[in-house]
C-alpha cells in the first residue's frame, strides 16, 4: 500500500529498512525480498507498499559504479547525469517484483549500522566533511532513479555534528557551508532529472540543533545567513533567490522519539516549524524510554541501565524536579548518580529520564519505565491532517538488540519486545501506526 488515506489526504507510510543487516546491493537485494515484502504483504495485503530504503556508502558506490577504492570525485563532478549502473536496475526489477516502491531515503547512517560497535560513528562523516554532502549526492542520485512517476522525495540525514565533538558557531558555519554546497548540487540533479530529492535534517539528542529551539536558531542564523551572503555571491544570484533554494533543498526530517527524549511538545514543535517556513519534508514516527520520578522507583531504574548495549548511542535527558533538564551522551554516565552531584544533579533531583532508546510503537508495558508513544498519534495526525508531510516511516531499528538483550535474560527488554519475531513485531508496529493516522478527532 503504497498510499494510505487518513485525515483526508493521502499519505505514504513506510517502515525504514535500517532495521535489518545490509551493506552491499546483494545483500540489499535479499533483504527486501526476505524481510521487506512479507512484512508490508503482512501489514496491508497484497497491494505496493512505500518503502523508507536506507542506503549506505558501499550500496551508492555498488549502485552508480563506483569504485570505492578510487580517489573520490569532486563534488560538483559526481556525474550527476551518468546514468546509474546495471545494479540500480536490478534493483528496480526486484522492487517490481516484489510490489514495493521506494519513496524516502533514510541517509542518516551510510557506515555499517549493524557493526558491533556504531555509538557515535553513526555521525561520521559529519556536515563539516565533504563527503557527507559528496555520499548525500550519490545517494539522491540512486532515489532519482528509484522513484518511478513520483517526482519528489527526501534523503534524511544528520542535523551537523555530534556534540561530542564540537558545537561551536565556527563548526556550525561550517555545516552550513557544506550543506548548501550540496543543496546546490541537488538543484543541478533536478533540472537534469526532473526529480527534486531534498536533504531532512534529523536532530538528535546531543547533535547539533538537538532542541527545537536550537535548531531554528541554527537553521535561521547559519543555514539561511550563509545562502544570502556566500551562495548568493556564488551563484551570481539575488539574496532571496539563494535563501529560496536553501528553503526547498534543505528541510526538517523530526523524529517523535528524538523530541520525546529532549521533553518537547511534538505539537508545537510542527507548529513552529510550520511558522518559521522550514519545510517537514518526514516525520518518523517512534517512540523513547521514559522513567518518572528514579528515585521513587530503584529497580526501575536499575532496569534502564541493564539496557546499555554496545551497538547504539542512548543518550538521556534528565528533567529536574526544578524544571530544568541535563543531558548525558549516553547510559553509563547514569550509573552513579551519586558522582553527578559535581555536575548539580543527585538521585533526588530527578522528577524524570529519557531515553534515546527507540522502543516498538505497541509496546504498552506497564510500570515505572515506560515508553512516550501517547505523544506520537497526535503529532502524527497534526502532520497528516495540516499536510505538513506526506512520508511518515516507523523506524524502530533497536529490535535487533532488544532481542539479543531479551534472548540473554535481560526482563525489561523482554517486556518491551515480547515473544514474536521481528517480522511480526515490525507488522504490528505498521497497523499500530496506520490506526493511529486513521482515528478520527474532533
Amino acid at each position: 500500500m503504497a498510499e494510505i488515506s487518513a485525515q483526508g489526504r493521502t499519505l505514504q507510510l513506510s517502515y525504514s529498512t535500517n532495521v535489518h543487516p545490509a551493506e552491499s546491493v546483494a545483500e540489499l537485494q535479499a533483504m527486501l525480498r526476505a524481510q521487506v515484502a512479507p512484512v508490508s504483504r503482512g501489514a496491508f495485503g497484497n497491494l505496493e507498499a512505500a518503502v523508507n530504503l536506507r542506503l549506505g556508502m558501499r550500496q551508492a558506490d555498488e549502485l552508480l559504479g563506483f569504485d570505492p577504492a578510487a580517489p573520490p570525485p569532486a563534488l560538483a563532478t559526481a556525474q550527476l547525469g551518468a546514468p546509474p549502473a546495471p545494479a540500480c536496475e536490478e534493483l528496480l526489477a526486484t522492487l517490481r517484483d516484489e510490489k514495493l516502491r521506494v519513496v524516502s531515503v533514510n541517509g542518516f547512517p551510510i557506515q555499517d549500522f549493524h557493526a558491533p560497535r556504531v555509538k557515535e560513528q553513526v555521525y561520521a562523516p559529519s556536515w563539516t566533511d565533504p563527503r557527507r554532502a559528496l555520499y548525500s549526492l550519490k545517494i539522491a542520485k540512486v532515489l532519482a532513479h528509484l522513484l518511478g512517476e513520483r517526482t519528489a522525495a527526501a534523503v534524511s540525514v544528520p542535523s551537523g555534528v555530534f556534540k561530542g565533538v564540537a558545537d561551536d558557531a565556527e563548526t556550525k558555519a561550517r555545516c552550513a557551508h557544506v550543506l548548501l554546497a550540496c543543496a546546490r548540487e541537488l538543484a543541478r540533479l533536478e533540472e537534469l532529472t526532473g526529480k527534486t530529492i531534498v536533504l531532512g535534517l534529523e536532530p538528535e539528542p546531543y547533535t547539533t540543533g538537538e532542541s527545537l529551539e536550537e535548531f531554528v536558531a541554527y537553521f535561521n542564523e547559519f543555514i539561511l545567513r550563509h545562502a544570502r551572503l556566500r551562495l548568493a555571491h556564488d551563484m551570481g544570484c539575488s539574496e532571496n533567490q539563494a535563501e529560496d533554494l536553501a528553503r526547498r533543498f534543505v528541510t526538517v526530517n523530526l523524529d517523535l522519539c528524538h523530541q520525546a527524549v529532549e521533553f518537547e511538545d511534538p505539537l508545537e514543535d510542527l507548529k513552529r516549524l510550520r511558522a518559521e517556513g522550514i519545510v517537514l519534508s518526514g516525520l518518523h514516527v517512534s517512540a523513547a524510554l521514559k522513567l518518572r520520578e528514579p528515585a521513587e522507583h530503584p529497580a526501575a531504574f536499575r532496569a534502564l541501565l541493564d539496557l546499555d548495549e554496545p551497538r547504539y548511542l542512548h543518550q538521556v535527558v534528565a528533567k529536574r524536579k526544578d524544571g530544568g533538564l541535563q543531558r548525558f551522551s549516553d547510559l553509563p554516565e547514569l550509573r552513579d548518580l551519586d558522582r553527578q552531584r559535581a555536575r548539580s544533579l543527585s538521585w533526588l533531583d530527578l522528577d524524570e529520564l529519557r531515553c534515546h532508546f527507540h522502543v516498538p510503537l505497541f509496546a504498552a508495558f506497564e510500570g515505572a519505565l515506560s515508553s512516550t508513544r501517547d505523544s506520537v498519534g497526535p503529532a502524527a495526525r497534526f502532520a497528516a491532517r495540516e499536510g505538513l508531510t506526506d512520508n511518515f516511516v516507523v523506524e524502530t531499528y533497536t529490535w535487533g538488540v532488544l532481542k539479543g538483550l531479551a534472548e540473554r535474560g535481560n526482563e525489561a527488554a523482554a517486556r518491551i519486545v515480547g515473544d514474536g519475531d521481528v517480522k511480526a513485531g515490525l507488522i504490528e508496529e505498521l497497523k499500530w501506526a496506520l490506526g493511529e493516522l486513521q482515528k478520527y478527532e474532533v
